[in-house]
């Protein structure tokens, strides 16, 4: 339970969050100065810990953004942009293998989310796993047939040999 004061900051702070999320960068000091105040009168809660893990990452302390998408996770594992923020700092990492878990795992809680399904096809991609591939862009189209850069990877994993179209 938390008082409305704590909740108003939380709910402020998220909100300041979703403008920086959304293109605004201005917003960016106010909305890391109002998570890192809500975060202290609550620090386990997962959305505000996964809020400030990708202010962080915007910011480039990937080490950090790390740690916080991790505790958000351990709370609430289904976080999506949780895990799949986590995914591309794994995967700028050399931790590909971590980033497809991820990124499995976030998929099959939204898969009408396309840009998920295409990290994966990228990742199988690039390890030569071309039949993954082939999958991820199938499930991929299941939800939207009319995206053009899932159609044209279908044409190139469906070449023989099969290729990669990035």
């Amino acid at each position: 339970p938390t008082s409305k004061g704590e909740s108003d900051l939380r709910d402020l702070a998220i909100a300041w969050e979703s403008l920086v999320e959304g293109g605004m960068t201005v917003a960016g000091p106010q909305a890391q100065s109002l998570l890192s105040k809500a975060l202290k009168q609550s620090p386990g809660d997962p959305a505000l810990l996964s809020a400030l893990g990708y202010t962080e990452q915007r910011h480039g302390d990937t080490e950090k953004a790390r740690a916080l998408y991790q505790k958000a996770l351990a709370v609430d594992p289904q976080l999506v942009d949780a895990s799949v923020n986590l995914a591309v700092i794994e995967a700028r990492s050399g931790k590909l293998g971590d980033a497809i878990a991820l990124w499995q795992k976030a998929f099959a809680l939204a898969p009408d989310r396309s840009s998920i399904g295409l990290n994966l096809v990228q990742a199988y991609c690039s390890q030569g796993r071309m039949d993954e591939a082939r999958t991820y862009t199938l499930r991929v189209l299941e939800f939207n047939p009319d995206l053009a850069a899932a159609k044209q990877m279908l044409r190139y994993l469906n070449q023989v040999p099969s290729k990669c179209g990035f």
